[in-house]
């Protein structure tokens, strides 16, 4: 850890990585399931810098987590009467994408602290009262230990934001119609050029892979907007492209820089928009005049793996994979973890495309 560098730039003294180690083994040695929590507990230790390329996974871990079984005692009119209760704005129900229906309501064990109670699934695997998630309040928002499908632990910051749970897409109930429409539901097809009603170009950029696949795919839809776009509006749509490198993205911020006298550009960006991605912004908007719309970018821009395969090593504990990051762009790291903000935020409400289309 104290190799990669995020940790050499931002931890001057190793007296902050003993504190937060100290204040984690207070945690454990308090959690009955620590032997399935603890991939969460080094999940968290991690933030101890701002670099979110630096992640731990469970891999190749040696715990058992179908050995979960963490279920709330009180029976589901409790707990549904608890959350009806509304003692504060968190509490309430909460669906995730008509996989999962829970109960968020307080934990009488502990103050400050949450469940989230489950009381329909269609994953066979999650049943009634079984507890899918826990947020412990922060000075800054809460601490969300999330169990995934297969009971697998993961270590998220959650600020609950009208009614979502974010950046997880938890929605309250009483909120839905606010997220009638989901940014993140994309086709699969990376690469896509279309003419839009108005006679706006569409240009969607879905991954800046270096792979020799995905570069073909790249370098196509470049040669087929050398044909079709030399005037007029262009909406670059860059939601869920995680990024990549320069290989890739160059073909485009070329070919927009090098027609930037007749074009007028607005992006597309969301949550999903990480690493290379969020290099793209930057540079497109420091060459040319840009308009993006959406939401905050995943904020993963001042830290990466450079051009090599990750580096990774093996925890002595479990076995878990940590990738460790080598490059460092530390000029972006105002950007690291909050994201690149668009200059003008949509809405849920409705389709995002559309949006756009009615702004310009």
């Amino acid at each position: 850890m104290r190799t990669v560098p995020s940790y050499k730039s931002q931890v001057k003294d190793d007296g902050v990585s003993e504190a937060l180690l100290n204040a984690l083994k207070v945690e454990i040695k308090d959690d009955p399931r620590a032997e399935i929590n603890c991939l969460y507990y080094v999940q968290k230790y991690l933030t101890i810098v701002r670099d979110k390329h630096l992640s731990a996974s469970a891999r190749s871990a040696t715990v058992d987590f179908q050995q979960y079984d963490y279920r709330i005692t009180d029976d589901l009119t409790t707990v549904l009467n608890k959350a009806a209760g509304k003692s504060d704005s968190l509490t309430g129900i909460y669906n995730l994408d008509d996989v999962y229906r829970v109960a968020v309501v307080p934990d009488d064990q502990v103050e400050g602290r949450y469940l989230g109670v489950v009381l329909e699934s269609t994953n066979r695997n999650w049943q009634p009262k079984m507890i899918k998630f826990v947020l412990t309040r922060t000075p800054d928002g809460y601490d969300g230990l999330f169990y995934g499908g297969a009971f697998v632990p993961d270590y998220q910051r959650i600020q609950p934001r009208e009614g979502r749970l974010y950046p997880e897409r938890w929605i309250k109930t009483d909120a839905a119609t606010d997220y009638a429409f989901n940014p993140y539901l994309m086709d699969e097809d990376l690469f896509q050029y279309r003419m839009l009603d108005g006679g706006t170009h569409y240009v969607r950029l879905g991954s800046f892979s270096g792979q020799n696949k995905n570069y073909a795919m790249a370098s196509k839809l470049r040669e087929e907007m050398e044909s079709k776009i030399q005037v007029g509006n262009v909406i670059v749509d860059l939601r869920n492209n995680g990024g990549g490198g320069s290989r890739t993205s160059d073909l485009f911020l070329d070919f927009l820089k090098k027609n930037k006298k007749n074009l007028r550009v607005f992006v597309l960006q969301n949550y999903f928009c990480g690493s290379d991605c969020e290099q793209f912004l930057v540079k497109l908007k420091s060459q040319q005049s840009v308009t993006a719309f959406g939401e905050n970018t995943h904020g993963a821009i001042a830290y990466g793996f450079g051009n090599r395969s990750t580096r990774q090593e093996t925890t002595p504990c479990y076995k878990f994979t940590l990738n460790l990051t080598e490059k460092k762009y530390e000029k972006y790291l105002d950007y690291e973890e909050v994201g690149i903000a668009p200059d003008q935020y949509l809405h849920t409400r409705s389709d995002w495309i559309e949006q756009v289309l009615g702004k310009l």
